[in-house]
Formats: C-alpha cells, sequence, structure tokens
C-alpha cells in the first residue's frame, strides 16, 4: 500500500514564474536606487524578457537593452535570489494537501540553491503542512534531482519504504526519472506540455492536483504492478 507521497516543489506546488515575478520585483527596486528608471517599468521589462525569450540571461539581456554596466549583473543576481518572495500555493495544492493530510505521509523533495528553497518554503509555510523536507542542495549539487539520494532521504525520514512510495512532479527528468532512480512510482502533473521521453515516463500523469487522491486510490487498488514505471 502507499503510504507516503512526496512532491516536488518548483511548479508542482507552486508556480514558479510567480517567484520570478517577485524577484524582478526586488531586482527592479534596486535598479532605480540606482538611477536607471522607475521600478514598475523596469518590473515589465523584466517580466516580458523572461516570458517572450527564455529564462536565461534575463538581467545580461535588460543590462544590454538598457546599456546599465553588465559587471553589475552578479550583485542583481544575487538580489534576486536573496529577496524574500511573495509566492503562495497554486489552488490545486491547496485542496490537495488538504485531502491527503492524514492519509498519508507527506514531504518534499527539491533542487536549488538550498537558501533559495527554504525562503520559499518559508513563504509557502510547507513547514507546517508536510512531514519532511529535503533539499537536494544540502547534499551537494551532484545530488540534485535526479540523483536517487534526496528522494531516499525523505523516505528515511517519514518512515518509509520507497515501495510504499509516490513521487508527484512535473519534469521529467529531474522528477519522473529521479523517482524511478531511486525505486519509486512518479505521478507527473503537467504543468507544462512537453512529452516524457519513452524511458522516463511516471506510473500515470495528471492535469491538476485535484486528480491526485482519485490517482492514489487507483494505484492502491492496482496494487505495486501497476505503479512500476
Amino acid at each position: 500500500m502507499i503510504r507516503a507521497v512526496l512532491f516536488d516543489l518548483d511548479d508542482t506546488l507552486y508556480r514558479e514564474d510567480d517567484f520570478a515575478c517577485s524577484g524582478f520585483g526586488a531586482v527592479a527596486q534596486e535598479l532605480e536606487s540606482r538611477g536607471v528608471g522607475r521600478a514598475a517599468a523596469l518590473h515589465g521589462m523584466l517580466a516580458s524578457i523572461h516570458v517572450t525569450e527564455g529564462r536565461e540571461h534575463v538581467l545580461d539581456k535588460l543590462a544590454a537593452r538598457l546599456n546599465f554596466p553588465g559587471d553589475w549583473v552578479p550583485g542583481l543576481v544575487e538580489r534576486y535570489r536573496a529577496h524574500v518572495p511573495t509566492i503562495t500555493l497554486a489552488p490545486d495544492a491547496v485542496r490537495a494537501l488538504a485531502r491527503l493530510r492524514g492519509r498519508y505521509r507527506l514531504g518534499c523533495v527539491t533542487n536549488g540553491w538550498a537558501a533559495v528553497q527554504r525562503r520559499k518554503i518559508a513563504a509557502l509555510g510547507l513547514g507546517t503542512l508536510l512531514d519532511a523536507i529535503v533539499v537536494a542542495d544540502d547534499h551537494g549539487r551532484r545530488h540534485w534531482k535526479p540523483s536517487p539520494l534526496p528522494f531516499l532521504h525523505c523516505c528515511r525520514l517519514l518512515g518509509v519504504s520507497p515501495a510504499e512510495s509516490v513521487h508527484v512532479g512535473d519534469d521529467p527528468e529531474r522528477d519522473v526519472r529521479g523517482a524511478r532512480n531511486a525505486g519509486i512510482a512518479s505521478v507527473r502533473v503537467r504543468r507544462e506540455p512537453a512529452d516524457c521521453p519513452d524511458d522516463a515516463r511516471p506510473a500515470c500523469e495528471v492535469l491538476s492536483l485535484d486528480e491526485l487522491e482519485r490517482v492514489l486510490d487507483d494505484l492502491n487498488r492496482a496494487g505495486p504492478a501497476a505503479r512500476r514505471d
């Protein structure tokens, strides 16, 4: 029987774009204090670059566009990472955690710089909602997902075996393959439309965490064979 549900954090329990938006606000305020422009306009430019040109090198692109010194960028990146985020749990995550609490042991396994992830966890109030939280960076970057180590550590904290666990996440490589590496079945929540490669397919996929309770019940009825990826 499934006794524990492990969750990914970014783009599973909350929208990572919300963290980016919050961080851009902090950066925009810093740039306004340096005389680059008005914070509201700068925030809008950062958000637009993020959406239309991708998540990589957003601050470098803004520096080139507005002609402020490129050597400001490392400090602005640190300002982005160090800010106290204004983020909230996704509505379906709020409902799912409330329904699953008491039926299962609940945990979280997350990648990302440890200090940044802990600020997210605090802002979301997850310390009171989950039974165990593992930040993979605490074990060194080589053990970020898809390394099996953080998954197995979370199982130990929850007092369950991998076979008694299911991991829920959005990313085929980090979440689905990572859970498989640890001998844990996975449920993928499709926050983005990307397909899973054939060698990293979950036990099942859902479009919303509102489906999760039903899926877990189905997997329990079907037995361990149905949970093998």
